[in-house]
């Protein structure tokens, strides 16, 4: 269904019955209560918060001893704070949290060459929406300190931070020219 449609059935709609549908809908899904609740207080911390504790333990999943974390479920992490229609700075902090702690597992042990493959990209869509939105000093900063601290001892943490500095390098290049 379309915004429009939608808009034209709101209109045909008294107050009583708006407030109604509003309360049957933060009834019916979690993911509208969730919106509702932020709506109405507008505490951008404790949603944050909670993403950022998803996050850090879909990166602490661990499969035979190896990090396994799941980029689709820390992109959905990030994409929920985006849907609340976070400030700029909040959207580019929690993606800048997620490729720190990718960084910090992709020491910890061997990454599927997929997953990293999917934080090269997430580093280069931080990277981007930072440079939209005005907060890619800060965020280029963090993400150059967070590769850097990876390990250099180990072939597996060595490959991932040799590609997400790569990317980094890269994608300054073509922001800056």
């Amino acid at each position: 269904m379309s915004k429009t449609t939608v808009k034209k059935a709101l209109q045909n709609l008294d107050k009583d019955q708006i407030i109604e549908m509003i309360l049957d809908l933060h009834s019916a899904r979690p993911e509208a209560r969730e919106y509702l609740e932020f709506w109405v207080s507008g505490d951008i911390d404790s949603k944050m918060n909670k993403a950022k504790a998803a996050i850090v333990k879909e990166v602490s999943r661990r499969q035979r001893t190896r990090p396994r974390p799941r980029m689709t479920k820390i992109k959905r992490y990030i994409k929920d704070i985006v849907s609340l229609n976070a400030d700029s700075e909040a959207i580019a902090e929690i993606m800048t949290f997620a490729v720190e702690k990718m960084c910090i597992a992709g020491s910890e042990g061997w990454i599927k060459e997929s997953t990293q493959k999917s934080t090269a990209k997430l580093l280069h869509d931080t990277l981007v929406y930072a440079a939209k939105n005005g907060e890619y000093g800060i965020t280029n900063g963090k993400l150059s300190e967070a590769i850097k601290n990876m390990r250099n001892d180990v072939w597996w943490s060595r490959d991932f931070k040799k590609m997400l500095y790569e990317e980094l390098y890269d994608t300054d290049k073509v922001l800056n020219s």
